[in-house]
């Protein structure tokens, strides 16, 4: 039996990417579920998403990722879960990806490799540089399209509500329920958050913020500059 996928998207003000996020879902037949959960959005995400006629919409109680990505997963209806970025791509065979890889009774989940949308060399070590970190050092990101099982979701309580790298807290729970798995074909993630502000300040300034969190600043204190780098 082919498991069912939801595919959680958290969104507040994506306008810009929504369409193109979603698209990549149409005409795919078989146990799927779409869903966009807002934060309270005030362009056109919503009217966007909604002219979808395979996307549930939810609005989220309250605003932030893990909190939507929570609630998105509390009324999902699928076995497995992704979280998916609204600026992200995925890979042609993904669902097969994530099936093979969840067949295993150890595994907990996993994510995917990670790319950026502009050819520039900048961004092609950007990229090797997170995957570096991800599958070496075992830094998961959001942007990786974290998967795993509702059963696992549940028992490890979802994603912490945390302002700041709930991502990798999430993917720590996960680990410790059993292995997570790497998929070596790539997502594709906007450039937008490197060309706000430029790829190398915006670099150094993602680095100054986890390592302000390994020493145990609050997420709550470090989003004062989050907005900088989302």
């Amino acid at each position: 039996m082919i498991p069912k996928i939801s595919v959680i998207i958290p969104t507040l003000n994506e306008e810009s990417v929504i369409n193109e996020c979603l698209q990549q879902f149409e005409g795919i037949s078989g146990p799927l579920e779409i869903m966009v959960v807002d934060g309270g959005s005030d362009d056109r995400t919503e009217e966007l998403a909604t002219a979808h006629d395979y996307v549930r919409f939810i609005r989220s109680p309250s605003r932030g990722r893990a909190v939507q990505m929570n609630a998105g997963a509390e009324i999902a209806t699928g076995d497995l879960l992704l979280f998916l970025h609204a600026d992200t791509t995925l890979p042609v065979h993904w669902r097969r990806s994530i099936t093979d890889s969840m067949n295993g009774s150890e595994m907990a989940g996993g994510r995917f490799r990670f790319d950026i949308s502009d050819p520039r060399r900048i961004y092609r070590w950007i990229a090797k540089g997170t995957n570096f970190r991800s599958r070496v050092l075992g830094i998961t990101y959001g942007d990786q399209a974290i998967y795993t099982s509702r059963d696992i979701f549940e028992r490890v309580g979802g994603y912490p509500e945390i302002l700041l790298f709930e991502d990798s807290e999430f993917a720590d729970r996960l680990k410790r329920e059993g292995a997570f798995d790497w998929i070596d074909t790539p997502v594709m993630t906007s450039a937008r958050r490197w060309q706000r502000c430029g790829p190398l300040r915006t670099l150094m300034l993602t680095w100054l913020l986890r390592f302000l969190y390994t020493l145990s600043v609050s997420p709550k204190t470090l989003t004062r500059f989050y907005g900088t780098v989302r």
